[in-house]
């Protein structure tokens, strides 16, 4: 009885386990389930993540002393039937007293403040990119099921054309016309189910890791992408990215780092002295011994090498990124502006077409379609309604999927917080 009891409760654990690997994309997925998967399996924020460390790596080691030189050494003479010797050993330590160590601390650390930042941009890139591909997949959901509804319409308006062909009451024009509409909305549903597999596909590879895949159709998308308005004007969206991007903090770091890099160019110009002291032991001759101590200083003479090639190099250096963090905050502000005019023009399309789609659309469609069944309406008119409405809602699912796009970008840019 006991190893039943076992056996089930090791039976239930497994079941629990094995519930809790289930991958999400076999779930409900929000907008931000994804982008918490994306992030967990991003091979790009692994790479970003290694940068960090080893600029950590690399900051701490600058912060290190040189390694001092345990030296020993024996001199023996001997001639005329005299032999003496000497044993010598020495201690030396380098001292760089021209703050090059202070140089190099400060670089390493503005470098790894920059690999920081990089990650950070990452971060970002990959929100934007889950953000884009789940707004296309909902939009390419979208557009599939109005394809599919279209061609349904056309099949059943087929099935009443042919009726009315038999009972004399259209032409063999219209029947034909019917017929080639039909034929064309099959093909848009195919165009359409193709669109709407590559979006999930694409989604689905930024949610996948090798050893979870996630399948494309099994992905059920809950959020519906509402196109809210901003609470922030452009100009301060400007201000906001001009301050907190990424990329632009990442400069800023790198800029410091060639700064410091400079420094250390000029303060390598001084020599490191090099200090040496030792315990010595002197074999005289007779047998006697003398016992004393050795001191020593060394310093490089800057004859042939005044590092004049190296400072060079790290001043043109300095003004390549100061010129790098400039065009970039241009560029930044002329994105912010026209991902915030796009935003604002494409809510304005948005709330006048999803009007008329609501009053006059989707009303008219039933409308066109019950008198054409009914024989009170002629071809034409049922043609242009199923065309108009077919456009204004495929229209609709795009405009809200751009505009999500780019929320997104705005998001990537100003560091805010938009979905």
């Amino acid at each position: 009885m006991r190893f039943l009891l076992l056996l089930l409760l090791l039976l239930g654990l497994f079941v629990r386990a094995s519930q809790a690997q289930q991958s999400p994309a076999e779930r409900e997925l929000s907008l931000q389930q994804a982008r918490h998967l994306a992030e967990q399996v991003s091979p790009e924020l692994a790479s970003a993540r290694a940068v960090v460390r080893a600029a950590e790596g690399r900051a701490r080691q600058s912060g290190a002393f040189p390694n001092p030189i345990a030296s020993y050494s024996r001199e023996q003479t001997s001639g005329s039937g005299i032999e003496t010797s000497q044993d010598i050993v020495a201690l030396e330590q380098a001292l760089e007293l021209g703050g090059q160590r202070g140089a190099r601390r400060a670089a390493a650390k503005q470098l790894m403040a920059a690999s920081e930042a990089r990650l950070a941009a990452a971060r970002s890139q990959l929100a934007y990119e889950v953000t884009g591909a789940y707004a296309q997949a909902v939009a390419t959901d979208r557009r599939a099921a109005l394809t599919e509804q279209a061609a349904q319409a056309f099949g059943e308006a087929g099935r009443v054309g042919r009726e009315r062909l038999a009972a004399g009451d259209i032409s063999g024009y219209e029947h034909r016309r019917i017929r080639l509409e039909s034929a064309r909305y099959a093909a848009l549903r195919a165009e359409a189910g193709l669109a709407r597999a590559k979006a999930r596909r694409t989604l689905a590879t930024l949610l996948s890791a090798p050893d979870r895949p996630v399948k494309p159709q099994a992905l059920l998308l809950t959020d519906t992408m509402p196109g809210n308005p901003l609470q922030v004007s452009g100009d301060s969206m400007v201000r906001l990215a001009l301050a907190h991007r990424p990329e632009l903090v990442a400069l800023e770091r790198e800029v410091g780092a060639a700064e410091a890099e400079a420094r250390l160019a000029r303060a390598e110009r001084i020599p490191t002295p090099t200090f040496g002291g030792g315990y010595k032991r002197e074999q005289a001759p007779g047998g006697g011994s003398l016992d004393g101590y050795t001191a020593q200083l060394s310093l490089p003479l800057p004859l042939w090498d005044r590092r004049g090639g190296a400072v060079q190099a790290a001043d043109a250096e300095t003004e390549r990124s100061q010129a790098d963090r400039e065009a970039f905050r241009r560029r930044t502000e002329l994105e912010v502006l026209e991902a915030y005019d796009a935003f604002q023009v494409l809510g304005d399309q948005l709330n006048a077409l999803g009007s008329r789609i609501q009053e006059d659309a989707r009303p008219g469609i039933r409308a066109a379609q019950a008198a054409y069944r009914e024989g009170e309406t002629s071809l034409v008119e049922w043609l242009d309604a199923v065309r108009a409405f077919h456009e204004a809602e495929s229209s609709y699912a795009a405009l809200a999927a751009e505009q999500t796009l780019q929320r997104a970008m705005l998001e990537r840019l100003t560091g805010l917080t938009l979905f």
